[in-house]
């Protein structure tokens, strides 16, 4: 589901997103939809085309055009209220500011940090399912823009962003691989190594047949976070 839209950026891979807010959409996200540690992904509008038939058989699934996404991680939430610290006796309760003057309360938001972990590009089959055709982790070469909507991945959209075919080696079996970790240990965040670990903990969800060396992993994140921690 839709969660939100970019609002600013803070770098070329951290963006910040509001979360859509009371009639704003049909659906209104719950908190759960943009839980720390979420992944998340952006459609890269200057990949697509501007065609307007195009885009509807997009969104009727009737298009065989390849569809470009930037996938990142939530790792910061952040609430805006605008009338904390303004204490004073008002004239008007909750409920008549709200009836009264509906955008003093769309004032309020809800923010999340989105840091953007590598790309994907899916495909609609001429039998109408959805494929992953390529997939890369780290820095993107292109940027987001304002006002790109932010979309919440399920299970299996998360599977396919972290299993690789080597296209050189087509005999070996695809492999679960998690490239974006220097980009994650490379950023001076204090909550990053911890977003990590929660990453951790869903691919062993995923794959669980990888226990043993996704263990290895967390318990080397674990032992950084300590350290850092400790000073």
């Amino acid at each position: 589901m839709f969660i939100g839209k970019i609002v600013k950026s803070d770098s070329h891979i951290n963006y910040v997103c509001q979360i859509y807010g009371p009639r704003e959409v049909e659906v209104e996200p719950a908190p759960e939809d943009y839980a720390f540690g979420r992944f998340v992904r952006i459609a890269v509008r200057a990949r697509q085309g501007d065609d307007p038939e195009a885009e509807l058989h997009r969104v009727l699934g009737m298009s065989t055009e390849p569809r470009t996404y930037a996938v990142g991680v939530i790792y910061d939430t952040i609430l805006l209220n605008p009338s904390f610290g303004s204490l004073g006796p008002r004239l008007s309760n909750e409920t008549q500011v709200e009836l009264f003057s509906p955008d003093y309360i769309a004032e309020r938001a809800v923010l999340i940090y989105v840091m953007v972990l590598g790309m994907m590009q899916e495909r609609t089959t001429p039998e109408g399912q959805t494929e992953v055709f390529s997939i890369m982790h780290g820095v993107p070469l292109l940027s987001l823009e304002l006002g790109s909507e932010i979309e919440t991945m399920d299970d299996e959209q998360v599977r396919a962003f972290h299993f690789f075919s080597d296209p050189d080696r087509p005999d070996e079996p695809p492999y679960l691989h998690m490239g974006y970790l220097p980009h994650i240990i490379a950023q001076r965040n204090s909550l990053l190594p911890i977003v990590a670990l929660c990453i951790i903990d869903q691919l062993e969800r995923l794959f669980p047949q990888n226990l043993s060396l996704l263990s290895i992993v967390k318990r080397n994140f674990a032992w950084r976070l300590k350290v850092e921690t400790t000073g």
